[in-house]
Parts: C-alpha cells; structure tokens; sequence
C-alpha cells in the first residue's frame, strides 16, 4: 500500500505485528476443504492421490491491520509480508513424509475486513484506519497434490465399499496454542470415477470425543459392478454352461467329456490367477475368491464322476476300429492284426495298388528306400473316424453296466450339480448385493 504525498513516495505496511502480546487462550482455526478431483487409486499400493483446496481460517490477535479494503481480494498479502506472520502449521499425518502447510510461491493469504477501525493516533503523521486483528479474519489457502495412504478392505470385493480418508492434526506441541475445527467440505470433481462412485463425503473430528487427534476428510468409494460383471462374472457362467452341456454328450463321447472339463478348468484357473494377480495379496479370502473357487470344483468334480460313471461300464470282447482295420479286443490274433495294420504288407499292398508295381520297393532288410518314403508318406490311410464312432457306439451299447450306480451318476451330474450351481448363486449374490446396497 503506497501514501503519496507532494513527489514524497512512503511506504506504509499493511499490519503492525505486536509479539509482545500474549495469550493463554489458544487459537481457534476453522479449517475447509474443496476436492478438485481424485486422482488415481490404486488398490495395489494402499494409496490415492487428491487435488484439493485447503482453506483455513483464523483470527490473530497480535495484528493490527492498516487501510484494508471492503473487498477481501483487495486485501491480499505479498510473499514476503506472508513470511512475516504466523501460519497454522498443520500436519498431513497419513501421507509417506508427513507433509504439512507451509507457505509459499502459490499460497494465498488475505485479510477479510469484518471489524471496525480506529484513526491512528495524532503522534502519526499519516491518516491511517487501524483495523484489530482480534476482529478481522485472515484466510490461507492453497492447492494440494497429495497422495495419502488407504487400508483397501476387500473381503467383500466386487461388492466392497472402501472408506478413505485425508487425515489433518496439530504437532503435539502447538496443541495448547492452536485448536482445529472442521468447517465446510465442497465436491468440485467428478463423483462417478473410471471404478468407483463418490457417493458420500465429509469433514470433521477422527475422534469427537478427543479433537486433540485431529480431524479428517472421508471419502467413501463404492465400487462399480459392470467391470466384474463382464470380465469375471459372465465367462465363468458361461464357461460352466458348457459344462453342464457334456452331461448331455452321448456315453461314447467320454474323452470329449473329459477334454472339455479339463480345458475349461484350465482356463477358470488362468482366470482365478489373473484376478488375484490384479489385487493387493491379502491373508483373508474375498468374495471373488469363493466364486472363481466353486467355478472351478464344478468341472473338477464333473471329471471325477464321468470318471466313477465310465468304470461301472465292464468290458468284455469288443471290435475296435485302427485306422480302417477291424480289430477284436483280447483275441489272440490281435498282436497279428495290428501288425498288419501297421506293417510293410499293408504299406507293399497300398502302394502297389497306387503304383502297379510289386516288384523291387522293399530292401532285402524290409526298409523303405529313401527315394520312395516321401510318396509312401503322402498315401498312407488316415483314421476312419465313421467306424471309430461306430466301433465306440457298439462297445458301450453291448457293455455289462452296473445300472443303478449308472442312474445314481446322472441324476448328480443333471440334476443335482445344477441345484448346488444355482442354491450357491442365489445365496452369493443375495449376500453381496445386500452389503452393496446396505453400505
């Protein structure tokens, strides 16, 4: 603030500061909070970082101002005239450093002009309005980027509602000079984020029954579903869909039965791994666990009781079909059969239909020529799968099967197992949508 009078050119301080005077009563700072916007969250780390303003508040008694303004933006402090004043140092108790407020470059201190002034005295040359600082309020305020710590609990995770929260409190030897009380909270951001929903925030006490523990912002996160519901909920029950289709594969189809409970057990594991692997190691089970868990028993369980269900199906003497070649199981000629299948004579007597020629194609030690494999390679007779099936078909039609066992296993597999899938389900997301909506 510059008094200019006749070219003369004084500077006139915007306060006088009195540190003689003193005061057993402590200082009353009200201290609000507008969120700009959350930045990142991450489960893994235990972490999420805010952009906020922090507004704090408060009366100083030591100070007198001088010339202030009806306009509170009017009355706005320079850098070095904030260095000399006393602000509330405040704490950051749940970040890594233990970060507080301190001045600087972008802080913002103004003097809001509430009380009524007195003429300075006649000693003084200059006509100045004096203002009382015990009535005059003064205003901090800054924009923070912090990053603070958050204990994720994630037992009912997907259906979790996660607390955090930005914790303020005074250094244990300023507590009987200052005293913090929460004041005013705005939401200026976005309160539906990329994996949450903000639903509900708030500023005041950690402790109402002891101040002296500070005060704190929480911020309540809830979690959004569709995420889960589509890459983890969905495949899965899928997945056990096609599952519960092989108990509808034809008795013959065995290995198919079994190949398709493996594969899908293989990938509900993968799957299993990739979730566990996305959240922070925990030594508690969470929902998702329980889920992917019980996904996984269904085909493990299914492999075991196709498995129980086949060996109750006696074996006697049966055609089976090698590569177009019929063959009895347990005669004696089958050694002789299979050799044939697969000897030089079948091969002499193919390529001597595709050739004509009979004469001179083996070696005198029964070995093709190298000159003839690759042509003897391209002709060679693939699997007959149509007699394979056939051959399946008639062992299991003509099969001594114990029918009670039998029954016993596919009233499991097409009744029961369905019931367990679905008496789970229903208790599962009844529970989890009720801690949802509850929380």
């Amino acid at each position: 603030m510059i008094y200019q009078k006749d070219n003369y050119k004084k500077t006139i301080p915007p306060f006088s500061y009195d540190e003689d005077l003193d005061s057993t009563i402590p200082v009353k700072v009200n201290i609000s909070v507008s969120i700009k916007d959350i930045l990142k969250i991450e489960e893994i780390n235990h972490v999420f970082t805010v952009k906020y303003a922090m507004i704090m508040e408060w009366y100083d008694a030591r100070l007198t101002y001088y010339n202030l303004k009806t306009v509170r933006s009017a009355n706005s402090l320079a850098t070095t005239e904030i260095e000399r004043i006393w602000i509330p140092f405040i704490v950051f108790e749940n970040t890594e450093d233990n970060e507080a407020t301190v001045g600087s470059k972008k802080t913002e201190v103004t003097i809001t002009r509430e009380g009524d002034f007195e003429i300075s005295p006649k000693e003084i040359a200059e006509e100045i309005n004096m203002f009382k600082g015990k009535d005059n309020r003064v205003s901090f305020q800054e924009v923070y980027t912090k990053t603070f710590k958050c204990e994720y609990q994630l037992q009912l995770y997907p259906f979790d509602t996660q607390t955090c929260s930005m914790n303020m409190m005074v250094r244990e030897l300023e507590r009987s000079d200052m005293k913090i009380i929460p004041d005013t909270i705005l939401m200026e951001g976005k309160t539906v984020l990329t994996q949450y929903i903000v639903p509900y925030w708030s500023l005041s006490y950690i402790n109402e029954s002891n101040p002296d523990q500070g005060i704190n912002v929480k911020i309540i996160l809830k979690r959004r579903l569709i995420n889960e519901l589509m890459t983890t909920y969905l495949p899965t029950t899928l997945i056990l869909i096609i599952v519960y289709a092989t108990n509808f594969f034809k008795p013959f189809f065995f290995e198919a039965v079994v190949t398709v409970n493996l594969t899908s057990l293989l990938v509900l594991t993968t799957l299993f791994i990739s979730v566990s692997g996305s959240l922070p190691p925990t030594a508690y089970v969470k929902m998702i666990d329980f889920w992917l868990i019980f996904a996984q028993s269904i085909p493990f369980f299914e492999v075991l009781l196709h498995t129980l269900m086949d060996s109750q199906r006696k074996e006697g003497d049966r055609d089976i079909n090698h590569h177009g070649q019929t063959i009895k199981v347990g005669s004696n000629n089958s050694q002789e059969n299979m050799q044939d299948n697969f000897g030089y004579s079948a091969l002499y007597n193919v390529v001597g239909k595709v050739t004509g020629k009979n004469n001179g194609f083996f070696k005198k030690d029964g070995k093709i020529g190298v000159s003839d494999r690759a042509f003897v390679d391209s002709k060679l007779i693939a699997r007959n799968e149509e007699l394979e099936v056939e051959a399946r078909r008639e062992f299991y039609n003509n099969t001594d099967n114990d029918e009670y066992w039998l029954r016993i296993g596919e009233i499991t597999a097409k009744i029961m197992i369905p019931c367990v899938v679905l008496t789970f389900s229903a208790i599962y997301w009844s529970y989890g949508l009720t801690q949802y909506l509850t929380n």
